[in-house]
């Protein structure tokens, strides 16, 4: 029995994910969005480099084939792509993305989003499907919502609309769900805005609090880091592109990123502070911003804010670095210098402590990019 052909439109790490979950049930073509290549993948190739990052950095690239003869081809086509813009950009890019899959898809074939949108925002992109293509979505052609979250496993769940052949997304191992669309979107809207307006709440009263122990401090029951927030700006950004201006959930996600944005200011601040109260020269100083990134996932926010605090860091200290768990302790720490390192993460702050164990002759001091400003 011939396998159904699935294209994961998008060289991502959550495209990855999802191809290696398909590969041994059907006939799996992923495209890398920005050379515009695809390649085949097959059970071998997937045991052979469980990452992406593995993947790209061997010579395993196998079956190359025209991205329109895939998309032309492919029955169901999953939507990952590698968003590398910010901000409004970003949503416009995806929506560029999503005209070019939409340009080859063919009668039958089923479009499974998985980039989160705003309320209403799967509309906008079965509009544009259907303008592309002159077909219809529930007549012939399926629509599907499977929002991944950053850097994430897939999603379990697809939420497809109208769709008539109801067991090709289960033949793949991907449980589907035929309730509306509009209901997964606003559980995934009311997950977002909960936990970042949370984290936005923290950082703006520990900001307000500072030189203070609030009893609000100890009721979070986790540390949560900049790279929490950093990593639901494109969703904060596509709520706020969903919404008419003056709507409560604008208001809602556009402060969310405001205080992403104060909070790489207060950083910032609290770094000079500690230069200042050790009495360290900017000459005799490095700074690390330690914060691990994987630059295959699909939202490229994460990785513009680290450089965001990089470049703003530079302003004060010549010698910043963005320093990841991939890097070697020689890469990372001068032992000439007194080290200060921004954890940006918790499992950075795990690395972090490792390396000031094992480095007793060199000078690390430490600053969690928590809305504490932790240090140590």
């Amino acid at each position: 029995m011939q396998k159904i052909k699935v294209a994961v439109y998008g060289l991502t790490t959550e495209g990855y994910s999802l191809a290696s979950k398909m590969v041994e049930k059907a006939s799996v073509t992923i495209v890398d969005d920005t050379l515009q290549m695809a390649m085949d993948l097959n059970p071998a190739t997937v045991k052979g480099n469980p990452t992406l990052q593995e993947l790209v950095g061997g010579e395993s690239l196998i079956g190359l084939k025209p991205v329109s003869q895939v998309l032309t081809e492919a029955r169901v086509v999953f939507f990952t792509p590698k968003l590398r813009k910010t901000g409004d950009e970003s949503v416009t890019e995806a929506s560029g993305k999503m005209r070019e899959v939409a340009k080859n898809v063919t009668k039958g074939t089923t479009v499974v989003n998985g980039l989160p949108v705003g309320v209403g925002g799967n509309n906008d992109n079965i509009a544009l499907i259907e303008k592309q293509t002159g077909l219809k979505i529930g007549e012939n052609l399926n629509y599907g919502y499977c929002p991944l979250r950053p850097g994430g496993e897939p999603g379990v769940v697809a939420c497809v609309a109208n769709m008539k052949e109801s067991g090709s997304l289960d033949d793949l191992g991907i449980r589907s769900s035929y309730g509306t669309i509009n209901a997964t979107e606003i559980d995934y809207v009311s997950t977002v805005l909960n936990e970042s307006t949370s984290v936005a709440t923290e950082i703006e009263l520990m900001r307000k609090a500072k030189g203070s122990k609030p009893a609000v401090a100890g009721k979070s029951t986790a540390e949560r880091y900049i790279d929490d927030l950093a990593s639901h700006v494109y969703d904060l950004t596509a709520i706020q592109a969903s919404e008419d201006v003056g709507e409560p959930l604008t208001y809602l996600a556009v402060a969310a990123i405001k205080s992403l944005e104060n909070h790489v200011r207060y950083i910032v601040d609290e770094t000079r502070d500690l230069l200042r109260e050790l009495q360290l020269k900017a000459s005799r100083t490095r700074v690390l911003v330690a914060w691990s990134v994987d630059r295959y996932e699909m939202r490229a926010d994460r990785i513009k804010t680290a450089e965001n605090l990089v470049e703003r860091l530079r302003d004060y200290v010549t010698d910043v670095k963005h320093a990841q768990m991939s890097a070697g302790r020689e890469e990372v720490i001068d032992s000439y210098k007194h080290n200060i390192a921004i954890v940006c993460s918790q499992r950075d702050l795990e690395w972090m402590k490792g390396l000031k164990s094992s480095s007793r002759a060199s000078e690390l001091s430490l600053l969690r990019a928590t809305p504490t400003l932790q240090r140590g």
